[in-house]
């Protein structure tokens, strides 16, 4: 009797979704293990190595066992409904993974078995499901032949192109589509019951499978024991093996490189990931097509083996060349979301024209090979050992390239390397293949192979200028001529740069191509780059604590927070966690003149490891810990972000114990930024918010109410002094102008942008952050609460401004310190004081304040004729000194101006005198009233004093007590208001603080009444 035959569209199709399902997996079990292993490479390593590691066991049981199965597609089905039923446990079963390890970690200390326990027990998470994944292709496979005897090139080279097609789109599926829509949970859920429809299908297809396979299995293994140790079986194994090895050294290799050029994001990973599947499908459908027509098999293998080796060195050309591509993209596309997804697409092509060739012969070889032992008489088992092996290689590959070839050569010469070994493997099989190559044909390969070593090897590299030049954010494919690069390297999980400015005096530390800081060479020169930034995350925990005694710090970036901390005689300790090693190698190298302490303090611990792992054993708690994570939007990062990160570290602290966490508001919206402070704020009890410099928050959380700062505790060294002073923290007025304010704020700003706390497990932060980066997004609203020119904070908050009096430095980068300086400035020439200093220059808003403040007094000088100039002139006099000095100060400005005769002005005049004069005065009721009378006046005022009046009520109505007001305000002004982009949040924020207040008030007199609040 004829054995079945499996419809081959059918077939194929169940490979593609089984494909899709298996890097849903993998791309999942990344974000899992990320989750674990602290950085996002280190996850992928391990989920690559124990993937491939499973699947190769999974082959080798196939192999073993296939022979003595009459129904192999019933056991395909039986493998993809088991991975399913695993699919769809994992998330609960990684839930009570993390809860237990908890407790085993701070049983199992610092020692060896710490460290070995997250590996292992990760790995142990991932095993069972992918020895399934790597039984299903022998199997079905080996069924398929048993249906469609002499056919083995199309059934072959068909399986391994649907199953790495369905493994392109479900990489590019995990992190474009159900990730966003369905979080981690939803994703794994869609996979599993993905692989139960695989199942399913299958055993209804296997209907009659086994009919006949008796004799189709003896068919298919003639030489029994002698087939299994033939020569050529262990010599095609040995070079499956090999291949496999040097398959993923060039994918780890391509992604480390193309990380520098395209960012390291999720999106340009599963890019990259895509890509190179899409090469072995071609290579896999080039097979299916015309495998059957090769006389042998194995001399294409080999052939293919050297053409791999030669596309992978010229890979390294159009790596050369990726930067100019990536620039090229980001200086002719609009920064939006239209824009992105076309900087996705021309990625995608770079990726592709790096690494497809080489990916495309590397899908030859494994059919091709497979092919080869078939027609040598291998028997069926050979395609589960020969699987195995390939998978093993692919094992040593990903260690081999990240522990030993990357920190001993690079990743480019590892690179170059493989491509070495696959060019030996082909040239070995070809010496060993039947019959001799034509000379021609050997002389061509062989020249072919001379001339791309040489190629890669002279101009295979990109210039350091080059690595380093954040192509991907800036649009530039070169940092600039006068810049110097001293220090480059390829870490574990990046590459690390130093960038020296000898025009600026300044040191950046870069990792691939971002830059993770910068500061002055020297204490001589003026603060650079985020210096103001890194001791404020250092100087505000040593300010608010009374005892800081035992302090932890998440990431070593340049040091130098590290170094600020250990300047108090108080710290007895510091245990700074860093996961790559090169990061502090470069600090020690060429910052360790402004980090000495850092460096030399034997209270100064270095620890690289992941903090979670690391916090975790030893049951370590500390009086503050200090987060400098890079931007959540780099690939592994957003973890440090999380709700569930932030109830780990709240476990980790002392019951007075303080979080300092650095939240940059750049390349972010406030969207995510929201998302991040609802996550924070969910679980500490209290926080204050910092503006450290411009674009750069720091979030003080508390376990308990946080302590009032006392600058005095910066001045117990002479050193800490010194340091801290230089950035402007040189006492308690440079601490209250930096405030923004509290809990409150915070959750008032929560509230406004509807923000659900971030999750590991729903991590929009690391999904969407790639998109607010290339759109160059900024989160200002909490800073354009402190300068936005009116007292928002002062009502708001109940904000004290230090008097002028008291001396405040005015620092470049921090516009806060200069807006303050600029309406010193401008209160002085109001009240008819001399000016002692000049108006700072901070842009171009300066310069328009002077002048507005020249038309303001000179149209002042008697009754004001202009009125229409004359309100512009005075909106923006105000906006620039209303908000940023106290009433005291205000006296003489606006408090009884001194430069305009009120009683002589017009009623239009009289009415934004008065309004000012409340708000100058912090009179809530006056400006409620001065405030609503000036919008119901019939004369056409600017829109932007319109908008003034509308704020200036609305917080006169939240200070006097009437929240309830802010809305009735709203509705019968803000609503027909267009809003300005200064105060267009501002207002929002507003509004939804009255809603709260009033909310508030409904329910508190509801209880006092014994009324069920509205639910």
């Amino acid at each position: 009797m004829p054995a079945p035959v499996l419809p081959a569209a059918a077939v194929l199709g169940l490979f593609v979704v089984s494909g899709f399902a298996g890097l849903v997996y993998q791309s999942l079990w990344s974000h899992y293990l990320g989750l674990v292993l602290g950085h996002a490479a280190y996850a992928q390593s391990l989920v690559l190595a124990i993937f491939m590691g499973g699947m190769a066991l999974g082959a080798w049981g196939a192999a073993r066992l296939g022979l003595r199965w009459r129904r192999l597609v019933l056991a395909y089905a039986a493998a993809e409904a088991a991975i399913g039923v695993l699919g769809l446990a994992f998330h609960p079963v990684f839930v009570g993974y993390t809860r237990l390890s908890e407790g085993v970690l701070a049983a199992l200390g610092d020692g060896l078995a710490a460290q070995l326990y997250p590996w292992l027990s990760a790995a142990l998470l991932i095993l069972p499901a992918c020895i399934l994944l790597g039984a299903t292709f022998p199997l079905l496979s080996a069924g398929w032949i048993r249906a469609r005897q002499g056919q083995d090139a199309r059934v072959l080279g068909g399986l391994y192109f649907a199953n790495s097609l369905g493994a392109a789109a479900g990489a590019l599926a995990a992190t474009f589509l159900l990730l966003p829509r369905l979080g981690m949970p939803g994703a794994l859920a869609a996979a599993g019951l993905a692989n139960l429809l695989v199942a399913a299908v299958a055993a209804w297809l296997a209907r009659g499978d086994g009919v006949a396979a008796t004799r189709a299995t003896a068919a298919s293994a003639p030489d029994g024991a002698s087939a299994r140790h033939s020569p050529l079986l262990r010599a095609v194994l040995w070079a499956g093996l090999l291949s496999g090895a040097c398959s993923f050294v060039y994918e780890i290799g391509w992604i480390r490189l193309l990380n520098q050029a395209l960012g390291t994001t999720v999106h340009s990973f599963e890019l990259m990931l895509a890509a190179f599947l899409l090469g072995l499908a071609g290579g896999g459908a080039w097979v299916h097509r015309r495998g059957g027509r090769l006389d042998d098999p194995l001399r294409t293998a080999a052939i293919a083996q050297v053409a791999m080796g030669v596309a992978a060195l010229l890979s390294l050309l159009a790596f050369a060349q990726s930067f100019d591509w990536a620039a090229a993209l980001v200086q002719s596309l609009s920064r939006t979301d239209g824009g992105y997804r076309l900087f996705l697409l021309g990625s995608a092509g770079v990726a592709m024209a790096v690494m497809l060739p080489a990916a495309f012969f590397a899908g030859t070889t494994l059919p091709l090979f497979t092919l080869g032992l078939l027609r040598a008489g291998g028997g069926e088992a050979s395609i589960g050992r020969l699987y195995a092996a390939n998978t093993v290689g692919a094992i040593a590959g990903v260690l081999l390239m990240t522990h030993v070839l990357v920190p001993l050569l690079g990743v480019r010469l590892g690179l170059v390397l493989a491509a070495v070994g696959d060019i030996a493997i082909g040239f070995w099989l070809l010496a060993h293949a039947r019959g001799e190559l034509q000379p021609a044909r050997l002389a061509a390969l062989s020249g072919s192979a001379v001339a791309a070593l040489l190629l890669a090897l002279v101009w295979g590299r990109a210039d350091p200028r080059t690595q380093l030049s954040g192509a991907f954010r800036t649009g530039h494919a070169r940092l600039d001529a006068s810049l110097e690069v001293p220090f480059l390297r390829d870490g574990k999980t990046a590459s690390i740069g130093v960038v020296r400015s000898g025009t600026y005096g300044t040191l950046s530390l870069l990792t691939n191509g971002k830059s993770d800081g910068a500061m002055a060479q020297d204490l001589e020169r003026p603060p650079g780059g985020d210096e103001l930034t890194m001791v404020s995350l250092g100087a505000l925990p040593l300010a608010l604590h009374p005892q800081p005694r035992q302090v932890g710090v998440i990431g070593w970036g340049l040091g130098l927070s590290t170094h600020t901390l250990l300047g108090s005689d108080r710290v007895q300790r510091v245990e700074t966690v860093e996961i790559e090693p090169l990061v502090h190698r470069a600090g020690a190298q060429l910052f360790a003149r402004r980090i000495a302490r850092a460096l030399q303090d034997p209270r100064s611990q270095v620890h690289f490891d992941d903090a979670r792992r690391f916090y975790a054993s030893g049951r370590r708690r500390y009086d503050v810990i200090v987060s400098e994570p890079s931007n959540p939007w780099v690939s592994g990062v957003a973890g440090l972000f999380t709700t569930e990160f932030y109830r780990f570290l709240h476990g980790h602290l002392a019951e007075d114990g303080l979080l300092v966490q650095w939240l940059q508001s750049y390349e972010i919206d406030d969207a995510l930024l929201a998302s991040i402070l609802a996550a924070l704020l969910e679980n500490f009890a209290d926080a204050r918010l910092y503006l450290a410099q411009d674009n750069d928050l720091v979030v003080v959380a508390c376990r308990s109410t946080c302590p009032a700062a006392d600058a005095a505790r910066l001045r117990v060294t002479g050193e800490l002094a010194r340091e801290t002073a230089r950035v402007g923290l040189d006492g308690d007025a440079a601490l209250a102008v930096r405030e923004l304010g509290g809990r409150a704020l915070l959750q008032t700003y929560v509230r406004a942008l509807g923000a659900a706390p971030h999750s590991d497990f729903h991590p929009q932060v690391s999904l969407q952050g790639p998109r607010t980066r290339f759109r160059a997004d900024r989160a200002d609203t909490l800073q354009r609460l402190a300068d936005n020119g009116l007292p928002v904070l002062d009502l708001m908050e109940g904000r004290i401004l230090p008097p002028a009096s008291e001396a405040v430095a005015a620092l470049p980068g921090h516009s806060v310190l200069q807006a303050r300086q600029r309406a010193i400035a401008l209160a002085a020439a109001l009240s008819g004081q001399p000016r002692a200093t000049p108006l700072p220059a901070r842009q171009h808003e300066l310069a328009e304040a002077e002048h507005e403040l020249q038309a303001l007094l000179g149209l002042s000088q008697g009754p004001v004729a202009d009125l229409a100039t004359w309100t512009r002139a005075a909106a923006a006099v105000a906006a620039a000194t209303l908000g940023h000095l106290p009433p005291q100060d205000l006296e003489r400005v606006w408090i009884a101006p001194a430069w305009i005769q009120r009683d002589v002005q017009p009623a239009a005049v009289r009415a934004v005198l008065d309004l000012y004069a409340a708000a100058a005065a912090r009179d809530a009721e006056a400006m409620l009233h001065t405030g609503e009378a000036l919008l119901q006046r019939p004369e056409a005022y600017p829109l932007e004093l319109q908008e003034q009046a509308l704020v200036l009520a609305q917080l006169g109505a939240l200070g006097s007590g009437r929240a309830e007001e802010v809305e009735r305000l709203h509705r019968g002004y803000g609503v027909a208001l267009p809003h300005g982009e200064r105060l267009r949040m501002v207002r929002h924020l507003v509004r939804v603080r009255g809603l709260e207040l009033a909310a508030a008030g409904t329910a508190a007199g509801d209880a006092a009444q014994g009324v069920a609040p509205v639910r």
